[in-house]
């Protein structure tokens, strides 16, 4: 597969990754496969039992030894991982305004163009370089003739924003919601207006929805920072590997020293290179061109969480200490991985996809932000003087 233009060269690190020799002969040299960013499908949300996460590790291991590629495992640190190759260009820091969700078959949504009309649009250009004094009310007036255009009526909102007319910004926000009840900044808008007005709930309740839509909004993230008094620690995280073809033709994958790590690493390659596998957990015709999904993400980490039980059951032998693995266990057994998946991995890379997000899974998101991000530190969010979260906390 051609090198994909949103991919940008590689540094000198991973140049030196790829040339590496390697022990064992490669009798067949794996092609270099990339997602199509073109295609997504999502999974529903449901309880993980343990036998689970172990005959996934189980299957990996087994599609990896009757490979006809060779797969080489190294460690190494966070700053190898090839994310762009693995996820797609990094994302905007904040969502489209002129794009909404459209609903689809089987109740996903689809993104499509909402531009306004071409005479709405340049009265939105003049009134937006008018005096923020003359700026609200001609703002309001153009987009009313936007058309069904929830961008213009966010251009009303953060201008309202500014005037500190918390209720013309709510008013806004609403308009937009008509349009598109999935507009992350309609949400955000709200939420910042209920942060002006003092309504921390209604704050706090608009964010986790902009957020379960947006994950990488760094106008959302803000307001939370404010409603907790502090920066947001991210505490359950997985290390992204590298994963790519060397130029010997070997399949080079590192990452952390963890089993959980190299388990869920080795999944995910197992995804790219090895059509079998998805057809057999995606039920894909074969043929498909390789896509990402949150089945893979959800399969990936469960496969890990089976090594990580694999070696923690090891007779003779102290478990390793790994806090993030014990606490997707706790997730998956409570609530699955569906959430997180979608939030912590997905959200973060492709975040765009969360708008196109079926009803049911995008609630389960904003379940999973309102209780990770702003439930007490002893079952969401640590405070930043306790460090990583212990395994003993509840999801």
């Amino acid at each position: 597969m051609p090198r994909p233009a949103w991919l940008s060269p590689y540094n000198a690190e991973q140049n030196e990754l790829l040339a590496m020799q390697v022990e064992s002969p490669v009798e067949v040299v794996a092609p270099r496969v990339y997602p199509d960013l073109a295609r997504f499908t999502f999974l529903g949300e449901s309880p993980i039992k343990p036998v689970d996460l172990t005959n996934y590790s189980d299957l990996v291991l087994q599609v990896l030894n009757q490979s006809a590629y060779l797969y080489v495992f190294r460690v190494g640190p966070p700053s190898i991982a090839n994310t762009a190759a693995l996820f797609g260009p990094a994302p905007e820091s904040e969502p489209d305004p002129w794009k909404r969700a459209v609903p689809g078959a089987e109740g996903q949504f689809t993104l499509q163009a909402a531009l306004p009309a071409d005479a709405a649009r340049e009265e939105l250009e003049k009134a937006r370089a008018l005096p923020a004094s003359e700026a609200l009310e001609a703002l309001k007036k153009a987009a009313a003739s936007a058309g069904p255009c929830p961008g213009a009526y966010g251009m009303v909102g953060d201008a309202a924003l500014a005037a500190k007319n918390f209720a013309a910004a709510e008013d806004a926000a609403n308009e937009a919601l008509k349009i598109d009840p999935l507009f992350p900044p309609a949400h955000r808008i709200l939420a910042e207006a209920a942060l002006g007005r003092g309504d921390r709930e209604k704050a706090k309740a608009s964010v986790a929805q902009a957020l379960a839509l947006y994950p990488v909004s760094k106008r959302a993230w803000q307001i939370a920072d404010s409603l907790l008094g502090r920066e947001i620690v991210r505490d359950v995280d997985v290390p992204v590997p590298f994963i790519e073809v060397g130029s010997a033709g070997a399949v080079i994958v590192v990452t952390c020293d963890q089993p959980m790590c190299e388990r869920y690493a080795g999944c995910k390659a197992a995804f790219r290179y090895e059509p079998a596998l998805r057809e057999a957990v995606l039920k894909e015709k074969p043929g498909v061109p390789y896509h990402l999904s949150v089945t893979e993400e959800v399969v990936c980490l469960e496969a890990g969480l089976g090594a990580h039980i694999r070696m923690r059951s090891e007779p003779g032998r102290p478990p390793e200490p790994d806090p993030t693995a014990e606490l997707l266990i706790r997730l998956a057994q409570t609530k699955g991985l569906t959430s997180y998946a979608m939030f912590e991995i997905v959200g973060r890379n492709r975040p765009e996809w969360l708008r196109m997000a079926p009803q049911a899974v995008h609630d389960a998101i904003v379940d999973y932000v309102s209780t990770r991000i702003f439930g007490a530190p002893t079952q969401g969010n640590p405070a930043p003087s306790t460090g990583v979260v212990t395994a003993s906390a509840e999801p």
